[in-house]
């Protein structure tokens, strides 16, 4: 389950001009808090190291077995690519998985534990989120892994957000994930050189957050 997010004690102000030094300060201690939080790797990245597959845009695409307004994208993938080029720096990360756990897809998550697994991801990249705001990084935007409404909303007869008139039942914890909008996170992990599960089929369940 989520945590509660906790009020900052101070709020900074968004300065004229960045200090690089003091970016490479916040986003270290960005790094940093994603570890505290239960990520088991997490570095900074540059805009240019995201890296996008069309194939992983049509998979998304074509499972449509539990839809959600997140899955797959129902708004363009392309302003998602653009929108990420025009930052610089952000935070990759990802969380340990079990030695049994399958991927599930953007389909319900059934097992308990892999359900809070996932919701693991969803709690680092929105408390990444919310302090690089408080940072007075304003347009700090996230992404998780997986389906929201599997991982959140299971019970419910569809994804309340996508139907018109109706409001996201969790709009402080859903989100889009990596691979709905197309990053190839395997990909990006590899060039990390992070030690990956050798087993077929393991799923990785890996966060982004672009700060500035």
């Amino acid at each position: 389950m989520l945590r509660e997010l906790q009020e900052p004690k101070k709020v900074r102000r968004i300065p004229a001009q960045r200090d690089p030094k003091e970016v490479k300060k916040d986003l270290e201690t960005l790094r940093k808090r994603a570890i505290e939080l239960g990520a088991c790797d997490a570095t900074v990245i540059s805009a240019s190291d995201v890296l996008f597959s069309e194939a992983l845009r049509k998979r998304v695409a074509a499972d449509k077995g539990y839809p959600s307004i997140h899955w797959p994208l129902d708004y363009p993938k392309d302003e998602v690519e653009a929108a990420i080029q025009a930052y610089e720096k952000g935070i990759f990360f990802r969380v340990k998985v079990d030695a049994k756990m399958p991927d599930y897809g953007g389909g319900p998550v059934s097992d308990v534990t892999h359900r809070e697994t996932m919701q693991g991801v969803y709690e680092i990249a929105t408390v990444l989120e919310s302090e690089s705001f408080y940072m007075g990084y304003h347009l700090a935007i996230g992404f998780a892994t997986g389906n929201c409404r599997a991982i959140f909303c299971a019970q419910e007869s569809s994804c309340w957000a996508a139907v018109k008139g109706r409001k996201c039942v969790q709009p402080y914890k859903g989100r889009p994930s990596m691979e709905a909008v197309g990053m190839n996170s395997v990909a990006m992990a590899r060039a990390k050189k992070w030690r990956l599960p050798k087993r077929d089929g393991a799923p990785l369940l890996a966060g982004l957050v672009m700060v500035v």
